[in-house]
């Protein structure tokens, strides 16, 4: 017999995001940062898995630490003119919040390689390294064909956390009449 834990649910892409979205909004992200955050998340769960895991526990970080692991994610970029540079973060970010930049990037002739093994979006990263590289050339995107055509399946403990925080998003007349 299956445990809750181990029970999955299959989910289209466009719900993680749009729930990842509202959810995020309640934590207070301003709706852009929520918009972007809800990106990059949804890309991880796509491609590396454990994406909805990594922002169940940003989540559960204080506002200060959410608000400098956001901020230390959007510094993933090679600065024009470099051919290589190493970018660090401290504390470690999870990898879910780097998943789409660093494909973006792949796609625009610059290799990337991280310190620490990449097994998933809970992957702790404190370093990554990037290299212009002319001869690479765009990645295929079966997995996000499959995603759309077929779903994924992610741990409906997981969906049902997620769902209980994007719940609180839309709030009621009277409470918003009260503020």
């Amino acid at each position: 017999m299956s445990s809750m834990t181990d029970s999955k649910i299959l989910v289209a892409p466009r719900e993680i995001k749009d729930q990842v979205e509202k959810a995020s909004r309640v934590l207070l992200c301003e709706a852009s940062v929520a918009d972007r955050l809800a990106e990059d998340i949804t890309f991880c769960e796509i491609h590396y898995g454990q994406g909805i895991s990594s922002w169940l526990e940003i989540a559960d970080a204080d506002s200060k630490t959410l608000s400098k692991t956001l901020k230390n994610s959007l510094e993933l970029r090679l600065p024009t003119g470099c051919e290589s540079a190493d970018v660090h973060f401290d504390p470690p970010i999870p990898f879910a919040l780097l998943a789409r930049s660093l494909h973006i990037q792949e796609n625009n002739g610059i290799r990337w390689s991280c310190a620490t093994e990449v097994t998933s979006g809970n992957s702790a990263i404190d370093s990554v390294h990037l290299k212009f590289d002319a001869s690479l050339s765009p990645l295929p995107n079966q997995k996000i064909t499959d995603a759309f055509s077929t779903g994924l399946k992610i741990s409906l403990r997981e969906w049902n956390q997620l769902n209980e925080i994007a719940s609180q998003f839309l709030l009621s007349e009277e409470l918003l009449d009260q503020s």
